[in-house]
């Protein structure tokens, strides 16, 4: 009801409805001119050392969906590609190793590509013995971080969760275009 009258009130006063008006242009200019625009990154998840032909690893899955969770929450526009299995741990460039297309990368958008290479030891459904991380801007093709870590295990699958998004955190700063 307060409201109704306010407008009435406004619209019977010429003054204060151009004052309202005002306020309302000075909002929306405001979010308008200080948008911040989010960067999309794509997310592969590499898995080395498990056979062809088996399941999906579990971990993997958590690395995955960890990765999209903490860059979606930190402002990014975040998409992914789906894992990869391969033998053995590539030696070289990972890019070439996991034949990822920058160039399609680049057309569809994509201003960062995360590669997660997660190398398991002989086939164990354990976690990775070693985790890579490979960020690289589109623009530019250049690699701007890279990282290794030892893999470990953990009490409950909770625990690994907390654990890998500690871990994914740390790489968010390294997204600024």
């Amino acid at each position: 009801m307060n409201l109704i009258l306010c407008f009435e009130k406004s619209a019977d006063n010429g003054k204060r409805g151009l004052m309202i008006k005002r306020i309302a242009l000075v909002i929306i200019v405001f979010f308008t001119v200080f948008s911040v625009e989010a960067s999309m990154v794509s997310f592969f998840v590499i898995e080395t050392g498990l056979p062809q032909d088996g399941d999906k690893n579990q971990h993997s899955l958590y690395w995955e969906n960890v990765l999209l969770d903490v860059f979606f929450d930190a402002g990014h526009i975040v998409c992914n590609a789906p894992i990869l299995r391969l033998e053995s741990r590539p030696s070289g460039d990972i890019l070439r190793a996991s034949a990822f297309d920058m160039e399609d990368a680049r057309n569809g958008g994509i201003d960062f590509v995360i590669l997660a290479q997660l190398d398991f030891l002989s086939g164990s459904l354990a976690p990775p013995g070693e985790i890579s991380f490979f960020i690289y801007r589109i623009t530019g093709r250049e690699k701007i971080f890279e990282k290794r870590i030892t893999g470990k295990t953990y009490r409950s699958t909770g625990d690994e969760i907390d654990d890998l998004k500690i871990i994914v955190r740390e790489l968010v700063p390294y997204l600024s275009n």
